[in-house]
């Protein structure tokens, strides 16, 4: 097969480049990249924990454990921990404890962080939507296809890696 790992790896390295040169524009620039990430995790975690607590009928809780934020992201506990820091000097978020528990940490996003994930988000969507203009519906859904089947082999690669025991060496 070719070079066909490197010709992906090289298009999708001129995908981060092209759309992050736009997300910089848009008001990105007051974060970093993986900041700006973080605060979608929390937006995103948060949500579904809401909703999880009223199907099942209890009190939504307020915010997110940085443990779940870590196992959603697959980012290092201290890696989290490190970048919340930052998010809580500007002002993005905000660490919540309870009364019942203090070495349980919340966290979730301030006003500011809400505002600041919208409409970094909304300049996203806005990116994407024109360059599917631009590609049309058939490459469009085409693409959206081919990325979610990548996505699913990614998956079956970590899969089957987690499968096979750790060889011991000697």
């Amino acid at each position: 097969m070719d070079n066909y790992g490197q010709q992906l790896f090289k298009a999708f390295g001129q995908i981060k480049k092209s759309s992050m040169t736009r997300l910089h524009k848009s008001g990105i620039s007051k974060l970093k990249p993986h900041e700006f990430f973080m605060l979608v995790t929390i937006k995103h975690r948060y949500e579904e924990l809401v909703l999880e607590s009223q199907s099942l009928g209890t009190s939504s809780p307020s915010g997110v454990k940085i443990s779940e934020i870590s196992r959603c992201s697959s980012i290092s506990m201290p890696g989290v921990s490190q970048t919340i820091s930052t998010l809580v000097k500007q002002g993005y978020v905000k660490r919540i404890t309870t009364e019942s528990d203090r070495r349980l940490v919340y966290v979730n996003l301030t006003p500011k962080g809400k505002a600041l994930e919208i409409q970094i988000s909304q300049s996203s969507f806005q990116l994407y939507d024109e360059a599917a203009d631009i590609l049309g519906p058939e490459e469009t859904q085409t693409l959206i296809t081919l990325l979610e089947k990548l996505s699913a082999a990614f998956d079956s690669i970590e899969e089957k890696q987690n499968e096979q025991p750790e060889r011991k060496t000697p």
